[in-house]
């Protein structure tokens, strides 16, 4: 693990070259797996990105790194019109 100085010195060159957020959270996960492990890495550099955990999570499932704790809805079937 990076120490936090050494990301913001990353951080830091990454918006230098152009990069958004969601590019450096997708650059850090990269080849991590393992749910938790991606959801602990998103929590520690969305720090230091400026994020507290929870926008730093929903940057994250915006951006599809990590799936959505909550299970998919189920869809309400509505009837269909006969023409």
């Amino acid at each position: 693990m990076l120490r936090y100085v050494e990301k913001e010195s990353a951080i830091k060159m990454a918006r230098e070259a152009g990069m958004s957020d969601k590019e450096i959270l997708k650059c850090v996960l990269r080849g991590e797996s393992g749910g938790n492990n991606r959801r602990e890495l998103v929590i520690e550099w969305g720090k230091a990105l400026g994020y507290d955990a929870s926008d730093a999570l929903r940057l994250a499932h915006s951006a599809g790194l990590i799936p959505s704790p909550h299970p998919p809805r189920k869809k309400k079937e509505t009837p269909r019109r006969e023409n």
